[in-house]
């Protein structure tokens, strides 16, 4: 392993893992108050607690709490051998067989760790200047997937390090809107106030300017100060008593940056994304990326311009055994537009002309006027966006790592860069062995992206989705592979999330029902294997070798569900062939132990997944209070039920019961996230689950109640429509049967002419004579209308 870098250590901030919150003894008063009023069965508000969030948005909290375990940025830099190698965080073995695909290579290979008891992982993290997307969620999500099963499934010890991006240009161009923004609201407020008063038209002017400028599609930073400049200007030549200030970038973006950090890590915990064992945050480091620079320039891979500090590509080519371009081809090293983009836009222009080569690229950048900067060799200034990354890295896991990964549009030049940098610093020809990059995540065939404003954001996609049908969704896609997000593959994410909790809910259900049976007698229970239970076992074997199969080959997760897939519909078959809940249950807690394995290990919670779980001593867990008032429901209404079917005094009350069991089903307990279904075998079956979403599914099957008792009502009055016509019809005779006043009885759209002595129609409405074949239909007609009549008489 290469040397570590001469940076004193600096302790991971550990974040506990997310386990089902317990309820406290306030909430189980509810539950109780709750049965009493079933007792009474007269219940009007009924009070359950639903599952907590998981408590990652309370762990991460706000930016700052990420920080309580880690000290700040050290001024100096200690010795390399003074330097302590960050902890591991367990202890494991190699996976024989899991092949990954590495785009440094472009190749799948065998995953081999540095060290097999810390597998070394950095990613790259958000640039936090507005809300998190979809775009995001398909990276953070798709990584959480694959994070885990190598924890979970796989058992590899993973030390997890995400960066911050809180210095950028991005981030300076958005303060300084943002500044504006609220400047030319305070002074627009000022003009109307001041309507005619001196000064007023300059406010308005003013004012007029600033909205031109955040109307344009990329206002530069000198339009955006400007604009502030002739605010403040304005203001103060009006008189205000307190004219706004320009912004003070120093301290202003700070707050941008540690609000949107607080919204990413609130919005990572939604999407029950496991938090990173160790986050690293760029305004914490600048005095550690000096050094880094400092060291990449005595080993002479860079060069210094106008304050400003290159990487000095050719250089770095040209020392023995290292390559500028590993990532890449050479077209992309040329390419004017990603060079353009790496540097930032309030750099290009001036890197453009400091540069020695056009694939050079900033370490350090010195500070323009309405830019933060800070003090270096070199003058005043801010670090680039490569080398923040590159020294982060290398101060948490040393100078060779396992893996770097990010999305694919940070390939070039960000990673090849960020790689460039490690090896430079520690003149080497190797910093990290696998490069993981996440596909592309489009809209409409474009790539969904901020500066597209194509984007759906994270929140907005959680109003109409829950985090587990977004999991399916990225689920069913390999984590490497461009994805199209739309209503057709969201429509398909959620109807398979929709059969694996039904899934779960049903095998949840039987195994219930199945100690339920053993604790009442368990001479009843049936251990032996039948044809059923051998079948159900082989494809418990078959789909679960199929399974590993699949995460081995790349982290298949695609393939692995369809596997999971093809087992619950082999349980599900088992269930109902063999409805005894005595028969089985040893089999089926062995699948639900793999499924509960498996899904665990894709980060999906289940209805499975608490079932074991205990309360603490004073309190219960959410599914068990769940149970308590399912199987209380079921006890009452079986009661009902009989009384009801027994009939005398009782009858009433049972109806009554049964309403008040039918409400909390349906009204109070969807309100709360409890999902009951009632089955023929009187055990409910239950789930747990978003409250909006229960509540969604609730207005649906009123709705679809609603249509079906409309319809039935239609049908109704259909069929009594056709008896009273039938009732009609039979009471008229068959000599008047064809005369024109019971043309509409009969269905018929014109009269006859004349009739015959009988009745019997001679002509058609045009007078023309009717054929003799014609009068033999209307005289087998008047016939049959006379034994309708004669049986009408009869009843």
């Amino acid at each position: 392993e290469l040397p570590a870098p001469p940076c004193p250590p600096r302790s991971p901030s550990l974040s506990p893992s997310c386990e089902l919150a317990q309820i406290d003894r306030a909430q189980s008063m509810r539950l109780a108050a709750l049965l009493v009023g079933m007792l009474a069965a007269r219940t009007r508000a009924l009070h359950l607690v639903h599952m907590s969030r998981r408590p990652g948005s309370r762990l991460l909290g706000p930016a700052a709490s990420l920080r309580a375990g880690m000290p700040g940025a050290s001024a100096g830099c200690a010795s390399a051998a003074a330097r302590r190698e960050a902890p591991a965080l367990s202890s494991s073995e190699g996976i024989s067989g899991l092949r990954v695909l590495n785009t440094l290579t472009g190749q799948l290979e065998p995953f081999v760790p540095i060290d097999p008891d810390r597998v070394k992982w950095y990613t790259c993290g958000p640039t936090v200047y507005d809300a998190a997307h979809l775009g995001h969620a398909r990276n953070y999500m798709g990584f959480d997937i694959v994070r885990r099963v190598l924890c979970d499934y796989f058992g590899l010890a993973v030390m997890f390090v995400m960066n911050i991006t809180d210095i950028d240009d991005k981030i300076i161009l958005r303060t300084h809107r943002n500044h504006l923004e609220a400047m030319a609201a305070l002074v627009a407020a000022a003009a109307a106030e001041a309507a005619e008063a001196a000064g007023a038209a300059a406010l308005r002017e003013a004012v007029e300017a600033a909205e031109a400028a955040l109307a344009a599609p990329k206002p530069t930073l000198l339009e955006l100060v400007g604009a502030q400049t002739a605010l403040r200007d304005a203001a103060a030549a009006a008189g205000m008593a307190s004219p706004p200030a320009v912004c003070d970038v120093q301290t202003a973006f700070v707050k941008l940056t540690l609000e949107q950090e607080a919204s990413f890590f609130e919005d990572m915990a939604a999407l029950n994304v496991r938090p990173p064992d160790a986050v690293t945050r760029v305004t914490d480091y600048v005095p550690e990326i000096v050094s880094y620079i400092e060291t990449i320039a005595r080993n002479g891979y860079c060069y210094e311009a106008n304050g400003s500090v290159y990487f000095d590509t050719a250089a770095f080519t040209s020392s023995e055994g290292k390559v500028y371009g590993k990532l890449v081809d050479a077209s992309a090293l040329a390419d004017k537009e990603l060079l353009a983009e790496g540097e930032g836009a309030l750099s290009a222009s001036s890197a453009e002309a400091d540069k020695r080569h056009p694939s050079d690229f900033a370490l350090w950048k010195a500070s323009k006027p309405g830019e933060p900067a800070w003090p270096s060799p070199w003058g005043e200034g801010r670090p680039g966006w490569h080398i923040e990354c590159s020294a982060m890295m290398s101060d948490l896991l040393g100078g060779e790592v396992d893996i770097n990964a990010g999305g694919i549009d940070l390939k070039f030049p960000h990673h090849e860069n960020q790689m460039a940098q490690v090896e430079a610093h520690y003149d080497c020809c190797k910093a990290c062995n696998y490069f993981w990059h996440s596909g592309h995540l489009s809209i409409d065939g474009l790539k969904m992206s901020k500066s597209l404003k194509n984007f759906i954001t994270i929140r907005e996609a959680l109003e109409t989705y829950s985090a587990r049908q977004l999991r399916f969704l990225f689920l069913l896609q390999k984590y490497h592979q461009p994805m199209e997000y739309s209503q057709n593959s969201m429509a398909a994410a959620a109807d398979l999330e929709r059969r694996f909790g039904a899934f779960e809910a049903a095998l949840a259900a039987r195994l219930r029902e199945a100690d339920t049976a053993a604790d009442a007698a368990p001479q009843e229970v049936l251990h032996r294997w039948g044809d059923q239970e051998r079948r159900l076992n082989d494809a418990l074997v078959d789909k679960r070798a199929a399974v590993h199969a699949a995460l081995l080959d790349c982290i298949d997760t695609p393939s692995a569900v369809k596997r999971l897939e093809q087992l619950i519909r082999a349980a599900n078959s088992y269930m109902g062939e063999v409805p005894q809940p005595q028969r089985g249950a040893t089999l089926l807690h062995a699948v639900a132990r793999y499924y509960r394995r498996v899904m665990g290990a894709f980060g999906v919670e289940t209805a499975l997944d608490a079932a074991g779980a205990a309360g603490s001593a004073d309190s219960a867990t959410p599914l068990q209070l769940t149970e308590a008032v399912s199987s209380f429901r079921d006890t009452v209404r079986s009661i009902a039920i009989e009384a009801k079917r027994s009939g005398g005094e009782g009858a009433g009350l049972a109806d009554e019961v049964l309403r008040v069991c039918d409400a909390l089903r349906d009204e109070s307990l969807p309100a709360l996230g409890v999902r009951i279904e009632d089955r023929p075998s009187g055990v409910a079956q239950f789930a747990i689950d978003e409250p909006q979403r229960v509540l969604a599914e609730a207005a649906r099957r009123r709705e679809a109640a609603a249509q079906a008792e409309a319809a039935k009502a239609a049908r109704a009055a259909d069929q009594a429509a056709r008896e009273a016509a039938e009732a009609a019809r039979a009471s008229v005779p068959p000599s008047e049967m064809f005369s024109p006043a019971h043309d509409g009885l009969f269905g018929r759209e014109s009269s006859y002419g004349a009739l015959d002595a009988e009745g019997i129609p001679l002509e058609d409405a045009t007078g023309e004579p009717l054929s003799k074949s014609q009068r033999k239909k209307l005289v087998k007609l008047a016939q049959k209308q006379a034994k309708l009549v004669e049986a009408a008489g009869r009843r």
